[in-house]
């Protein structure tokens, strides 16, 4: 019988060849990623497409009434910028928030917030929208339709600063041009004046009688009580009354509209963009979205603090030309070629196992001459 000496430890030459292989498989996996669509990728791109549709639609109407867009307010050019001020401003606004909101690719963020409340075709989803943000009301009506749901939404006129807030064209006549250009299924239920206490009480005289009448020019129920909690009473009558025997599934609010999402102090509890459940520390005053959550215990999506929501989903802060569309990590992601690296996962294991078998790397070095020191234990015995 021939006994085979063999030593007890791996050599170090076979831990380097071991570690070169594993860096040149890591390189490999790294170099060879692969463009994957992301989820509801399809009805991310309708969405993106009808919305587009619905700006250019209105910036056409727009330009009829102006004769040209002020591209130091607007730089993206998208005719959904408003004033700085006017008869029915009603808070101060800020240009970059507004700037960032008139993005068609909103919509797919819309889209990927709804699917992740299990949305599913026909579910019913109250809309509450203030005419501060009309890019982003144009966009939640138009991922609604691209996911098939049915869209409820009550909208109340006044804007802030840079919304909306052109007496000539307000959010109501935008959502008309949307309508009828097919870019969207759904107008207002009902409409209220908005600003404080949803009655318009900063704004003057004028300001109120112009959104009158340009809700009844619009041929839209009117909501104005003389308490702000009788207007979202009937807010939430009207939601419950058009969803007939089907339950409200989500609720989302475009902008701050006090009837919507309560005041200020109320807003800010909410996180941007998914809440599941209300606020922890006390609501000071309700509003139709806090009412529809405790009530009927369904989620809501926050379409506030608009920065933040455009960090969260990559999509660009205040551009100075309109993004281009269905472009970005919303649409598209890269990703690990799992094929590849199940392939090399193998190939490594197996190589590892004839490395460590056959010591390999000590057999390269005695090939190219060099001679292996003695590992622990060999050689002379010294003292004891």
């Amino acid at each position: 019988m021939k006994l085979y000496w063999r030593p007890g430890r791996i050599s170090n030459a076979s831990l380097a060849v071991l570690a070169a292989i594993a860096l040149v498989f890591t390189v490999l996996i790294e170099t060879n990623k692969v463009v994957q669509k992301q989820k509801w990728y399809d009805e991310k791109v309708r969405a993106v497409r009808l919305t587009a549709g619905a700006f250019e639609a209105v910036k056409a109407e727009t330009l009829k009434h102006r004769k040209a867009l002020d591209k130091a307010a607007d730089p993206a050019e998208s005719g959904l910028i408003g004033l700085a001020l006017s008869p029915i401003t009603s808070v101060v606004g800020y240009i970059a928030a507004k700037q960032t909101s008139v993005n068609p690719n909103f919509a797919a963020a819309i889209v990927h917030m709804l699917k992740r409340l299990h949305l599913e075709a026909g579910d019913v989803v109250a809309v509450g929208a203030s005419g501060s943000f009309p890019g982003l009301s144009i966009a939640t009506l138009a991922a609604c339709k691209a996911l098939e749901l049915k869209c409820i939404m009550i909208s109340s006129v006044a804007a802030s600063m840079y919304g909306a807030n052109d007496p000539k064209m307000t959010w109501l006549d935008m959502e008309k041009i949307a309508y009828v250009g097919g870019f969207i299924d759904s107008r207002s239920a009902a409409a209220s004046i908005g600003g404080m206490d949803d009655n318009g009480e900063q704004l003057s005289e004028r300001g109120v009688e112009t959104i009158i009448k340009n809700i009844e020019k619009n041929q839209v129920p009117l909501i104005r009580n003389t308490t702000l909690k009788a207007n979202i009473d009937q807010r939430v009558a009207v939601y419950k009354q058009a969803a007939g025997d089907k339950p409200i599934k989500a609720y989302v609010n475009v902008g701050g509209n006090e009837a919507s999402v309560g005041s200020h102090f109320t807003k800010v509890l909410f996180k941007p963009g998914i809440n599941r459940e209300l606020p922890r520390k006390k609501i000071r005053d309700d509003g139709a979205m806090t009412l529809l959550m405790r009530e009927y215990d369904i989620p809501s999506i926050h379409l506030s603090s608009v920065g933040r929501i455009a960090e969260y989903y990559d999509l660009p802060t205040a551009p100075q030309r309109m993004p281009k569309l269905t472009e970005g990590p919303l649409f598209f992601n890269l990703e690990y070629n799992l094929p590849l690296v199940s392939i090399l996962l193998v190939l490594l294991v197996l190589l590892s196992a004839l490395i460590i078998r056959f010591d390999v790397g000590n057999m390269l070095a005695g090939l190219s001459g060099v001679r292996r020191p003695p590992a622990a234990g060999e050689g002379d015995v010294g003292e004891m």
